[in-house]
């Protein structure tokens, strides 16, 4: 149910209730009626699950007239290309997203077109998957669509390899063919969630964003590392490493790698990992663990302990 549909039952429920309080004893009928239609609006309003993801997404810009209408084609174009865009970004938080292929686990990200949105013209989307909104995987989609989107519009070279470093290749690459809709018909647009709202302010930002997603920009390499591990953050799934020469890095661990529990063991010992590294322009090498720490049979740690 939409936003504007609940308040409206609301407000219809209260004035029901209002009115049947107002009912005298000779009012059979009229109380009658009420107590029916009060039923039935309880009744709706119950069956309404309550956990839908909404979001939003709205345009300006030439294919736009105000709030009256948008150009069919633009409008088609740009949903599907924002619903490819979630699907990715999905499935590759996932860890099941292939270079190539279909989009895996389409369903369970797509969602539907429940209204025009008020204000400028645009829709309003909801998702009706009760396990992955609770488990809240639909609107993490979404928030890091709007992240990366936000990210590479800017000039800040670090945000954006921080936005990118846990997503696959693909799901950049849909995140950046919605940018170039945007670009090549001359609008701008914005994604609003309960909790977050993005939005192009100007059409130099979107040209900035399609070409700081270009595969050409971001640089990522793996690589194998010797060090010790000397810090585990299983919450939010950050490890620390140190490295031989004193460096820490530090970095998220992919999800492919899965639960932390075991990892501590390997703390404050010699050991070796596999970092997936991403570098934006000038900007700092941002880590992805992609393995758990490995320590050798004869692994000791810093005070030469098995």
């Amino acid at each position: 149910m939409r936003t504007f549909e609940k308040n409206s039952l609301k407000s219809e429920i209260a004035e029901v209730s209002r009115l049947l309080r107002l009912a005298g004893p000779k009012d059979v009928f009229t109380r009658i009626g009420l107590e029916r239609r009060l039923k039935e609006l309880t009744t709706q309003q119950d069956e309404d699950p309550g956990n839908h993801f909404q979001s939003r997404v709205t345009f300006k810009g030439s294919p736009v007239v105000g709030s009256y209408g948008i150009s069919a084609s633009f409008g088609a174009k740009a949903m599907v290309a924002f619903s490819d865009a979630v699907s990715a970004v999905g499935a590759s938080l996932r860890g099941v997203l292939a270079a190539r292929g279909p989009l895996p686990d389409r369903p369970d990200f797509e969602m539907l077109i429940t209204g025009t949105a008020v204000g400028s013209f645009g829709f309003e989307l909801e998702s009706r998957n009760r396990e992955l909104v609770e488990g809240g995987a639909v609107s993490e989609a979404v928030e890091r669509a709007q992240i990366l989107l936000e990210a590479a519009s800017q000039e800040e070279d670090d945000a954006l390899a921080e936005a990118v470093v846990d997503l696959d290749r693909r799901a950049i690459a849909t995140v950046r063919a919605f940018a170039e809709i945007l670009h090549q018909h001359g609008a701008l647009c914005t994604v609003s969630t309960a909790h977050k709202t993005f939005s192009f302010s100007n059409s130099l930002e979107v040209v900035r964003s399609v070409a700081r997603l270009e595969d050409a920009n971001i640089l990522e390499d793996e690589q194998t590392l010797s060090g010790v591990l000397i810090g585990v953050l299983p919450v939010t799934r950050t490890l620390e490493f140190r490295l031989p020469n004193s460096e820490v890095i530090r970095g998220k661990v992919d999800r492919s790698v899965g639960e932390l529990e075991t990892v501590h063991e390997a703390l404050h010992k010699r050991s070796t990992v596999r970092v997936r590294t991403t570098q934006v322009g000038d900007g700092k090498t941002k880590y992805l663990f992609v393995s758990k720490p490995e320590v050798p049979d004869n692994g000791v740690d810093l005070l030469g302990r098995p």
